[in-house]
């Protein structure tokens, strides 16, 4: 399982912090299950998927803790179950994709929070995307 494009759809049209916040919760959540599936594998990105996945799972937790977060709906949009695994090439790739616009999201809401809170959660969740993507491109974390 791959971040599905529905997720990227998402992250590009937040246009308040709530929504941000719950496109970027739902982001790293799915990182996660990317990286769960594929870990019980191994091969190419294995590492660098294994060591992402704490980064992901801080993201997610910190963005959890932001006192704007909305409560999780119950119809909240499910990714679909792929046609075929991806490849490790593919994780790689739509993961960075994802954390790549979920941290220039992020920082945009960090510069529109009006709480100390969310503003810190923001930044640091972004900080947590940026070492993602910098894992799954191989430019460091």
């Amino acid at each position: 399982m791959t971040p599905t494009p529905l997720i990227l759809q998402r992250l590009e049209e937040a246009q308040n912090l709530a929504e941000t916040l719950t496109a970027a919760y739902d982001a790293f959540d799915e990182m996660l299950s990317a990286f769960d599936r594929y870990q019980n594998g191994r091969g190419p990105f294995y590492a660098a998927l294994v060591m992402a996945s704490p980064a992901a799972a801080d993201g997610r937790n910190t963005v959890g803790v932001a006192p704007s977060l909305p409560p999780p709906a119950r119809d909240r949009p499910r990714p679909p179950e792929p046609a075929k695994e991806p490849t490790a090439q593919e994780v790689a790739d739509s993961v960075a994709a994802v954390a790549a616009l979920a941290a220039r999201k992020l920082r945009i809401a960090a510069a529109a929070a009006t709480s100390a809170a969310d503003r810190s959660a923001c930044v640091e969740a972004a900080q947590y995307a940026d070492e993602v993507r910098g894992l799954m491109t191989g430019t460091g974390p």
